[in-house]
């Protein structure tokens, strides 16, 4: 029993040896390490390879230290023996072993004009402190350089804070845009369709040809909220453009009234006493049964034209005092006055 035991675990000893791992760090071929690493087979461990490192005790110098990214041995930053383990823009100081900037560049302000200078961190130059220029590289993509006062200024329509603006515009911290505050406008197109923009004020005024109020309209006119238009008064107008087709536009009294044309009509009071308005085309024509003259009446008939008759402007018989009187084929009857069919005779 105990002999079968012992063989067992010689059995899983021997596959974990094959497999090349028996504890941490151990191997039996590179592919069981790590990039940075190859496998001492003496050793059956895990090493560097050449040019590489695990630890800072391996780079084998105090100045330098083992980058945990790269495994690489590297000067620790400021650190050098040669100018080729500094930056480009420095030098290396062989009696203090430290890197130090080449002439005309800098890694503090104390390289700099205390007053106007700093060292850019990027650049690593002495360079105008903010707002202070040399040219417009020197300021910000909205600001140009006011060679003069060697300031930063900002550029047309730009801004920094709302003085830089026009009295009717605020500055947009974001964007460094002067625009213009509610309720004023540079132009036109910051007011409504009926208004324009007044130069000298800044603000959206009525546009000629449109309307806010009824003040702003003529007299026979008024002011249409929703299209702000001014359109004639019922019963006003302005031209005939503003009237119907039968009618014209007169003054009346003291205002300018559609009225009616001559030889039209509104009403039947526009008419003569035998006629009526016709609404179709507004023209007077004769009343059923009545007449303007004889030659709206029967060949044997007259028109009644006295207004104070009670026949008036209706067609009545013809009154004679003798058969001359009366058209052919009648004759005057004296008593009445009037003209009669003879006996005996037939109208033709």
């Amino acid at each position: 029993m105990k002999y079968g035991i012992l063989l067992a675990f010689g059995a899983i000893a021997a596959i974990i040896l094959l497999s090349g791992c028996t504890s941490s760090g151990s191997c039996s071929t590179d592919k069981n390490c790590k990039d940075y690493q190859f496998c001492d087979s003496a050793k059956r461990t895990c090493l560097p390879k050449q040019g590489f490192c695990a630890t800072d005790k391996e780079c084998n110098d105090t100045m330098k230290i083992c980058s945990q990214t790269s495994h690489q041995c590297s000067f620790i930053k400021g650190t050098c023996r040669a100018d080729n383990d500094c930056e480009g823009w420095q030098l290396c100081s062989i009696t203090t072993n430290e890197c130090k900037p080449k002439a005309g560049f800098c890694d503090t302000d104390a390289f700099c004009n205390q007053v106007s200078e700093r060292c850019d961190p990027l650049r690593h130059v002495c360079a105008p402190k903010p707002g202070l220029c040399r040219d417009s590289f020197d300021c910000q993509s909205w600001e140009d350089c006011n060679t003069t006062s060697g300031r930063c200024v900002p550029l047309q329509g730009k801004c920094s804070v709302e003085v830089d603006c026009n009295p009717w515009q605020t500055c947009n911290a974001s964007s460094h845009q002067c625009l213009v505050k509610k309720g004023f406008c540079i132009n036109d197109l910051n007011c409504k369709q009926s208004e324009i923009c007044d130069s000298q004020i800044k603000r959206c005024l009525t546009a000629p040809g449109f309307c806010d109020t009824d003040e702003d309209c003529t007299l026979w006119q008024i002011c249409n909220f929703t299209s702000r238009k001014c359109i004639s008064k019922r019963g006003q107008c302005g031209s005939n453009a503003d009237c119907k087709a039968w009618q014209v536009c007169g003054v009346e009294g003291n205002d300018y009234r559609c009225l009616t044309r001559p030889g039209m009509c509104s009403d039947d009071s526009d008419c003569g006493p035998w006629q009526q308005c016709k609404s179709a085309d507004h023209t007077c024509a004769t009343r059923a049964g009545f007449c303007q003259s004889s030659a709206d009446c029967p060949y044997d008939q007259r028109c009644d034209n006295n207004p104070q008759s009670i026949t008036a402007y209706r067609c009545v018989g013809i009154l004679c005092s003798k058969n001359d009187d009366c058209p052919g084929g009648l004759g005057c009857d004296p008593t009445a006055q009037r003209c009669r069919m003879q006996p005996g005779i037939t109208n033709k």
